[in-house]
């Protein structure tokens, strides 16, 4: 399978080169020599030397022109070595370190095609080197700082490991809650929206499951359902028969705290609130349940 996806890789690398020399881009892109066998070293290869060839003062201006180039880039990102995208980035980035519009105009490509609804596909940690570069840069104001500060700290606070941060939801019955005041040895926080179709399977196998119930009402396992939309009619008669021991809740703002690019989500976090699993199915969270459900019942036998 690696050969396979190392001959792709081949072929896409000599493809883009000739694409370059087509004008579908402005510069050659570097090809990785044959002295270099493994897929790692061939993408690390074509990541540190994708810009050698580039007249940035022609291409910066033609937006896009950059766009095309950056979206090739980052094609390579998912194969290359952590540390060569680093020095890649890093080198880029530095190149235009006293300039705080080229450096936005880099950090906005990052979005789109690291972050962003159109990415084809989602890196946090790349993205993350490009928005700290906005981040770091005194020329750069404020406000154009201010959506990739919350897009890095939602991001962090999302990752394994991290705490959470903290989410005010307005509840079922209309009262204000808070997260962290959410105990249990896990909290299984499960993040929904009106448009979800299987939603009600969700809930409903939760709900019928019988690891699940020992576990809720034996305090080990907390289960908070928030509703990502606002708190319509329509879904407060959706969730009013809900087991009680459920904190369900909605907050319209969740995504500004906590990665929900993927929905439904499910996260399962510790007794400090810190994130044990993130993007878990429905399938997952009911395996984990099971066997906490046989750990406790063989505990208590004892």
């Amino acid at each position: 399978m690696k050969k396979i996806i190392l001959s792709l890789i081949t072929a896409m690398t000599m493809s883009l080169a000739m694409n370059a020399q087509q004008i579908e881009t402005p510069f050659a892109y570097p090809q990785a020599p044959d002295t270099l066998s493994t897929l790692e070293d061939r993408t690390s290869y074509v990541i540190m030397k994708f810009w050698d060839n580039c007249d940035f003062k022609k291409v910066m201006p033609d937006t896009a022109k950059f766009n095309r180039a950056f979206r090739d880039y980052i094609s390579f990102v998912p194969y290359a070595y952590t540390d060569s995208i680093r020095k890649s980035a890093n080198a880029l980035l530095n190149r235009f370190k006293d300039n705080p519009k080229a450096i936005l105009q880099i950090a906005e490509q990052a979005d789109r095609n690291l972050f962003g609804p159109e990415a084809p596909f989602w890196s946090d940690e790349v993205f993350i080197m490009f928005a700290r570069s906005v981040l770091a840069n005194k020329k750069i104001s404020n406000a154009d700082k201010a959506p990739y500060m919350e897009k890095v700290k939602m991001l962090n606070s999302s990752q394994v490991g991290a705490n959470v941060n903290q989410l005010s939801y307005t509840t079922r019955h209309g009262a204000t809650h808070d997260l962290y005041n959410q105990n249990g040895e896990f909290i299984a926080m499960i993040f929904v929206d009106e448009s979800c179709a299987d939603c009600s399977i969700i809930m409903l196998r939760l709900e019928t499951d019988v690891a699940v119930t020992n576990l809720v009402k034996s305090g080990k396992l907390k289960i908070v359902v928030i509703n990502v939309g606002e708190a319509t009619p329509k879904w407060k008669e959706e969730v009013a028969d809900y087991p009680y021991e459920w904190e369900v809740g909605s907050a319209p703002d969740a995504a500004k705290y906590i990665d929900l690019r993927n929905m439904p989500n499910i996260y399962l976090l510790d007794n400090e609130h810190k994130v044990v699993l993130r993007n878990m199915s429905v399938d997952q969270l009911l395996r984990i349940c099971e066997n906490l459900n046989l750990q406790q019942n063989t505990t208590t036998k004892e």
